[in-house]
């Protein structure tokens, strides 16, 4: 019985999570907001660095990422900084507008914008393969950074590490979606919760409001179960990429040009705080106009 007041405790204290402020802007860094009238579309962009030039898709399915994006690109945000943070296998990070002039041997990381974006996470539709361009988050599925952002280069892996993944997003699931189910009743748990320590009825009413709960999920799971498709499966075991973050960090666009470049950042000698050693700097961003036109 404890461990099940446990439970009740660990769901009503995740229910009080504070999300962000809705239209907090980061004045700081004199951004303005100068896209407002950002077209439903794809929108192309080309990131110049000192080791060559990287072209990228925005998806118009992620309108907040998107942009966002835009509009920190044509406040010239990213202009002069640097990847801040690499890994073999695995990444490469930018977004720090104190990495701009940055001293050697600077920890860089820490700062980012003030606001933050929801998450618009489809790990069905989008999700971490080579070249995916992804939004950091330090509250993952819930909110992105509202202006760091990393480029997957990855690794290839086996079915046995997708399978793993899929039972531990899947609970990830299951938890969110009992929440959910909670949230009408939470006055009604939290003073049951309380008699519960008092009389063994009201323990047994409790374990009963538990039950149902976890019946109600059950059912409310079906058909929702999260499964990588053929075509991601195929990806991550013959290209590579980070498979363990699909469904918790959201993508929001791709590398169409230029994945050279990102690997061969990617490989550079970096510190112990995964600082490139030897800087690599953002010149410029710039849009690109629509291919389709």
């Amino acid at each position: 019985m404890k461990h099940l007041f446990k439970i009740f405790a660990i769901v009503m204290a995740t229910m009080m999570v504070v999300s962000c402020k809705e239209g907090e802007q980061a004045a700081e860094f004199g951004i303005q907001q100068l896209n407002e009238q950002s077209p439903d579309s794809d929108q192309y962009v080309l990131i110049e660095t000192n080791r060559g030039n990287i072209k990228l898709l925005l998806y118009k399915e992620t309108p907040l990422h998107r942009k966002n994006f835009v509009n920190l690109v044509l406040n010239k945000f990213y202009d002069g900084q640097l990847f801040f943070r690499i890994k073999k296998n695995f990444m490469i990070q930018a977004g720090d507008p104190n990495s701009r002039g940055a001293k050697p041997g600077q920890r860089l990381g820490e700062t980012e914008v003030s606001y933050k974006i929801p998450a618009e996470i489809d790990p069905t539709r989008f999700w971490h393969k080579h070249g995916a361009l992804s939004a950091a988050s330090l509250n993952p599925t819930v909110e992105s950074s509202g202006s760091h952002f990393y480029i997957i280069t990855g690794n290839k892996v086996k079915d046995s590490h997708l399978d793993a993944h899929e039972a531990k997003y899947n609970k990830t699931l299951r938890r969110k979606m009992y929440e959910q189910l909670q949230e009408p009743y939470k006055d009604k748990i939290a003073a049951l919760h309380a008699e519960a320590q008092k009389s063994a009825a009201k323990k047994r009413e409790f374990k009963e409001l538990f039950n149902f709960f976890s019946e109600k999920t059950d059912s409310a799971m079906v058909g929702k179960e999260f499964k990588f498709t053929r075509e991601q499966r195929k990806h991550y075991k013959e290209v590579g990429g980070a498979f363990h973050l699909d469904g918790y960090y959201t993508v929001f666009g791709e590398v169409l040009e230029g994945m050279d470049i990102v690997e061969a950042i990617s490989l550079e000698a970096y510190d112990v705080h995964e600082r490139p050693v030897k800087d690599v700097v953002i010149k410029s961003i710039v849009l690109l106009p629509d291919e389709n036109q």
